[in-house]
């Protein structure tokens, strides 16, 4: 009632009574004293920006306990005026003082200010960069440029000086990618005073800071340029220089110098400062250009100048290289003009740092589709560790050649959610980010990823691609329809990256139906060809129907465009046992009659098709005649093409071995022959995952379960074993007693056939009845 309500003037003479407003006043001013010598030492002892905002922060909180301490001394504020206080001060507390609240209010902050120091440098500990950056490391920052034409040294002579810089001696340079995406997130596009931006390169976990500004005045630039000391701020060494606009490249050698006295380091300069050896400033503008245009994932923009850079200059080995990098994210990764830009490159490897041309090799290895490629990156990013591009080159040999180390899906993210943990503008890598999370339906993940790359380009045809993709598996009913009505708009091309994007058991008949939309007539003839020869029979055969893989090999030979490669596929899943075997001699003849037999990998699937059709006495004559392919490939220059044949001679005879019972002999041979005969196109991934799964049934054989196992888990989904060694994995979990482990590789069979044939039913209803057995004991 109104009557029994003590009203605000009641309750303002208790707070009076009880000088609770007196303690806050008290609190409020030595609040205010403190804020204020906080900003004084902001300025002279060079805090971090984020330390005034903490303090008020923390300040607040200490009021909260200051509060709260009055509170429990003297009563709770809605007692009535003659009433006794409802708490009463313990026996032996000491009351709350003007001198006590000063006192407390001032050990209370430093209290929390400890603690925030201590919270902070936690984080920092685990920030990624600061963590893993080496002892002597030295971040360049953006400089700041004024005058026509100096606008791409802003970031220009990031990349000149962290080149020339990185590796001299024990000195490693924080890549430039990573102080982009720090400097934005914390200054944003702008320039910043030398104390905020120290401050970057500190969080960074940098040793020194490099930071300056490039002035035109009077026809002449000037840079000025001043090496920090990250811990302390203070400045180290200072350098100016000037000439003419065209001779800034020339400047950075001076520059350079400077900055390796001021660290110490001016001995032992080696090829540093000669990385940037084009002979026209022309060329090295176009390919400032083109560095800053793949650091904002424009693929076609970084393509157009590089290659004007290396029109200027054909010697210029670090533009080859990024050229290299552009078609790569362009097309994909062994491309033909990626291929032949890193070929380029090597040509004038000698010219480049070495952090380039370690990437050059990788780059290289992988091309060719070399296994070695990922010990390469795995060495690459030890000592690189924080460099998102070195990341990004082990996430790229793993994602493309990591089932020949039967690594598993879900274990491909982690590199490239390194590099997004130390570039978060890094676009390229959540290309495969969305593919990986949704292959192993982490659906939120699949969400996140879509979001992170449609915030960075969500006009692009690619971008166009990801957004339907997305809708019609995870947007309402009508959205889903509509993004299927869009398709009929889409390029052969965005299509592909769809089916792509969705390659998940749940998603098939869905895919299916995008790779019909690819064989649609508007298309053109050869467009159409690779819809029906490869997406819709591999996706028909990863489902386990091969009738309707047939029906799509059919109408690619209609088309007539690839008649070489549609014989290949069909005599593929027919090897497989897949598909009619009365089809098989005719597709023989047919696979003879357009050259397959011409190529090691056609020999190879003829003799897979032989050992498991009942003609093993065959097979041997195969693998002899892929040895002589060898041999012609290596008089014929083509060492890697050679290599490779003999790796699929090897794993021919190991698969022989195996059949015959020799299960020693076999996993000798495959052992070796997986890694040499692994390869980033289709007829490389189909041979090494008929090497695996007899590699595997050796080993059950002779008692090693574990080994088998993991390469049972790692190598065959999305592929024709898909279904049939996720029967197997079940079948070995279960009889381990892992129950969970069991289910989920039934679960996988049971979901990938659920349409099959009438001659996979019973392996299908093996894995179903297995299913409904573990969760009925469940």
């Amino acid at each position: 009632m109104a009557g029994n309500d003590p009203g605000p003037r009641r309750l303002l003479d208790q707070l009076i009574q009880w000088k609770l407003l007196r303690v806050l006043a008290v609190y409020a001013a030595a609040s205010w004293a403190i804020l204020e010598v906080t900003d004084v030492f902001i300025d002279k002892l060079g805090l971090p920006a984020w330390f005034f905002p903490a303090a008020i922060i923390l300040l607040l909180i200490g009021l909260v306990v200051i509060t709260a301490t009055a509170v429990v001394q003297v009563g709770a504020p809605l007692a009535d005026a003659g009433e006794a206080p409802r708490v009463a001060v313990p026996a032996g507390l000491p009351r709350l003082t003007w001198p006590r609240a000063i006192v407390g209010g001032v050990l209370t902050f430093g209290v929390l200010v400890a603690a925030g120091f201590w919270i902070a440098g936690r984080a920092g500990d685990e920030g990624p960069a600061a963590a893993e950056a080496p002892a002597n490391a030295v971040a360049v920052l953006p400089f700041h440029t004024t005058g026509a034409g100096l606008e791409v040294w802003r970031e220009g002579l990031m990349d000149v000086l962290t080149a020339n810089l990185d590796g001299v001696g024990d000195l490693r340079a924080i890549d430039t990618r990573t102080v982009m995406s720090r400097w934005r997130s914390r200054i944003g596009e702008e320039d910043a005073p030398a104390e905020d931006a120290v401050g970057v390169a500190r969080e960074l976990g940098a040793r020194w800071a490099v930071y300056g500004q490039a002035v035109e005045l009077g026809g002449q630039v000037r840079l000025d340029t001043r090496l920090y000391a990250t811990e302390t701020g203070a400045t180290v060494s200072s350098s100016r220089v000037e000439g003419p606009p065209d001779s800034i490249l020339a400047l950075t050698e001076g520059v350079t110098l400077e900055l390796l006295r001021g660290l110490g380091a001016e001995q032992g300069l080696g090829d540093q400062g000669r990385a940037f050896t084009a002979t026209s400033m022309e060329a090295v503008r176009s390919y400032l250009a083109g560095v800053q245009a793949l650091r904002r994932s424009d693929w076609d923009g970084a393509v157009e100048v590089l290659e004007a850079a290396l029109a200027v200059d054909s010697t210029f080995a670090m533009a080859a290289l990024r050229l290299s990098d552009a078609y790569g994210w362009r097309y994909y990764a062994g491309h033909p003009a990626a291929a032949a830009a890193s070929a380029h490159a090597l040509r004038f490897a000698d010219r480049l740092p070495a952090r380039d041309r370690a990437m050059l090799e990788v780059t290289r290895l992988m091309d060719q589709g070399r296994v070695e490629a990922i010990d390469r990156a795995r060495r690459l990013v030890a000592r690189y560790p924080s460099d998102p591009e070195a990341w990004n080159h082990l996430g790229e040999t793993i994602y493309h050649l990591g089932q020949s180390e039967s690594i598993p899906f879900r274990e491909m993210l982690a590199p490239f959610e390194r590099v997004l943990a130390l570039d978060s503008t890094f676009r390229g890598p959540l290309d495969h980010l969305t593919e990986l999370s949704a292959r192993i339906g982490d659906l939120e993940a699949f969400d996140r990823f879509t979001r992170l790359y449609l915030a960075q380009d969500s006009s692009s045809g690619d971008a166009e691609a990801r957004r339907l993709a997305h809708t019609l598996v995870r947007g309402s009913a009508a959205d889903s329809l509509a993004a299927m009505d869009r398709l009929k708009d889409l390029s052969p091309t965005q299509l592909s990256q769809i089916i792509l994007v969705l390659l998940n058991p749940e998603w098939t008949e869905l895919t299916v139906q995008i790779g019909h939309e690819m064989a649609a007539p508007r298309h053109a003839a050869a467009d159409r060809a690779v819809a029906y020869d490869f997406w819709i029979q591999f996706q028909e055969i990863w489902r386990g129907r091969p009738a309707a893989a047939e029906e799509a090999i059919q109408q690619s030979e209609a088309l007539g465009t690839r008649p070489r490669v549609t014989a290949y596929y069909r005599l593929a899943y027919l090897a497989y046992g897949f598909g009619d075997p009365e089809l098989g001699p005719s597709a023989i003849a047919k696979a003879r009659e357009t050259g397959v037999f011409e190529r090691p990998a056609g020999r190879s699937m003829l003799g897979v098709y032989y050992l498991y059709h009942n003609e093993v006495t065959r097979v041997p004559a195969q693998a002899d005649t892929i040895d002589l392919l060898a041999d012609s490939l290596r008089v014929a220059g083509d060492s890697i093409g050679a290599e490779r044949a003999t790796g699929l001679a090897m794993g021919l005879r190991g698969l022989l071995a195996g059949r015959r019972g020799d299960h020693e002999a076999a996993v000798t041979a495959l052992r070796r022959a997986i890694p040499q005969s692994s390869g980033l196109n289709p007829p490389g991934w189909l041979a090494m995952n008929q090497q695996q799964l007899g590699l595997a049934n050796s080993l059950l054989e002779l008692g090693e379960e574990d080994e088998a196992l993991r390469i049972l888990e790692g190598s065959f989904e999305i592929s024709h074993l898909d279904a049939p060694t996720s029967i197997a994995r079940g079948q070995i979990y279960e009889r381990r007693g892992q129950r969970e482990d069991a289910i989920r590789a039934y679960s996988r069979a049971v979901e990938l056939w659920r349409d099959c044939d009438p001659e996979l039913r019973p392996q299908w209803e093996l894995a179903q009845q297995a299913l409904e057995r573990l969760l009925a004991e469940g």
